[in-house]
Parts: C-alpha cells; sequence; structure tokens
C-alpha cells in the first residue's frame, strides 16, 4: 500500500516509509532486548494495577489515571520504534503530571475530591503543575524536597513548545536518524516509570494500605529496573559525548 501511495502521494509516502522502516528497523535490533522485556512488564503490571484500583472502594476514582498512563508509555514506544521522540517526550510529560497528582493526594486526600469536582478554573490556579509542585515540596515530598522546580519539566515543556531553538534530543518529526538519539525515548520511559511506580505506592499506601492494590503496587519490578539501569548508562554515554562536542566547538572558536 506505501508503495502505491508513493506513485500517488510521494511527499506523504516518503514521510510514512522512512517511520515504517525505521519502526522495524529499531524492533528488530530490541527484539530479545532489555527494554522490550521491561516494557512488557511495565505494561502488564499497570494493567493489574487498573483493574485492582477498580476492584477498590478507596481508589477505584482514580484507576482512570493509572489506565491513562499505561496509554501514555503506549504512545512513546512506538513513538521511538518509528523514530518521533518528542512525541515520546510529550507523553512522558503526561505521566510526570499524572505522578505529581498522586503523590498531592497521598499528601492531602482531601485533594482527590476537590480534582475531580474542580472547575477550570480552580485546575489552573489549585492543581496546575506548578501550584502542585509547590505543595509537594511545602510538604517536603521527594523529589521536591529540596525545591518545588522541576529542570526535567522545563525540559519537556520547552520541547514542547515553540521557541527559537532545536532541541537537542526531541526534535519535532523524524528524529531518530542521528545515531545515539534513536534510544533517547527509552531512557524517558524507564526514567518515570521508576517515578510513577513510586507515586502509585504511595498513593495506595495512603488510602489503601495492605490492600490487594497495595500489596501489588509493592510488587518490585525487575525487568523494568534492569531495563532501566540500561538505558541510564547509554545516556550517560550519550551526555557525556554531546558535553564534549559542545566543548570543543567552544575551544575551536575561541582558537579561531
Amino acid at each position: 500500500m506505501l508503495t502505491q501511495l508513493a506513485g500517488e502521494r510521494p511527499r506523504l509516502a516518503a514521510a510514512l516509509l522512512q517511520s515504517e522502516r525505521q519502526r522495524a528497523r529499531h524492533t528488530a535490533s530490541l527484539l530479545t532486548g532489555a527494554r522490550f522485556k521491561g516494557l512488557d512488564e511495565l505494561l502488564r503490571h499497570l494493567d493489574d494495577l487498573v483493574r485492582a484500583f477498580e476492584a477498590d472502594s478507596e481508589l477505584s476514582r482514580l484507576s482512570f489515571l493509572v489506565a491513562r498512563s499505561a496509554a501514555d508509555f503506549e504512545t512513546a514506544v512506538e513513538a521511538t520504534v518509528s523514530g518521533y521522540l518528542a512525541v515520546a517526550s510529550d507523553a512522558m510529560r503526561d505521566v510526570m503530571e499524572i505522578e505529581n497528582l498522586l503523590l498531592d493526594f497521598a499528601v492531602d486526600p482531601g485533594h482527590i475530591d476537590d480534582w475531580l469536582t474542580a472547575d477550570q478554573r480552580t485546575i489552573r490556579n489549585k492543581f496546575s503543575p506548578p501550584a502542585v509542585r509547590k505543595r509537594l515540596h511545602a510538604a517536603g515530598e521527594a523529589p521536591y524536597a529540596t525545591t518545588a522546580a522541576s529542570l526535567d519539566y522545563q525540559a519537556h515543556s520547552a520541547a514542547l513548545h515553540v521557541g527559537p531553538h532545536q532541541h537537542p534530543v526531541a526534535a519535532k518529526g523524524f528524529s531518530a536518524d542521528r545515531g545515539w538519539d534513536g534510544d533517547a525515548g527509552f531512557w524517558e520511559i524507564f526514567e518515570h516509570a521508576r517515578r510513577l511506580h513510586r507515586a502509585i505506592r504511595r498513593v495506595t499506601n495512603t488510602l489503601a494500605a495492605e490492600s490487594a492494590a497495595d500489596l501489588l503496587a509493592a510488587r518490585e519490578l525487575h525487568d523494568v529496573q534492569d531495563a532501566w539501569q540500561r538505558t541510564q548508562e547509554m545516556q550517560a554515554v550519550y551526555l557525556a559525548l554531546l558535553t564534549a562536542s559542545v566543548e570543543a566547538q567552544l575551544k575551536g572558536g575561541e582558537d579561531s
């Protein structure tokens, strides 16, 4: 079908063929590796949590947030293997907001009803990402115990919004053709999977301690942990090379 499309709609076909080829190459290289193994464990765990939340009277109101996070991870996986890393970055920004909301609910369960019944003005004023982070900071809740600022969230927002500079990793459009960058989506996925896992454990322990959902949330995800460790190593190598390249360019500019 794509070959037929190329004869009729060449510009559209070129974009679709590019992502299709990238998906095939990337999937083949990852087929038996730790990343796909960790992703499958993560998605199965989130599916189990959705069912456990739905079955618990204290947690059922929040089950859709867990389901939404699973959808975000699915989106990020598809975007990563097909070469659209900015889409993966946007999905992980959504997961970060879910993480922070769950932490906010763990600190003050009364905020659940406030949020679920809030109008748009209340959501903007009381439940905007900066407002939630400020409350988490005031409560000394990790990872905001030191500061309410989030460089990670700022980086995701910078990649999302229109600006004069191209993002160094998650540029818009097809952006997985620059070597190491093709793995960047997985750096994001597994880092935010670990953080979301912690937030879910916090909220289940607060609202339904020792329940089936709480015991499930406390389960260690060994494959996710292994994939996180491997992607962290790759990220460290990439960032070291990127830093060295920038320093070399700056030095070259000084010498010229």
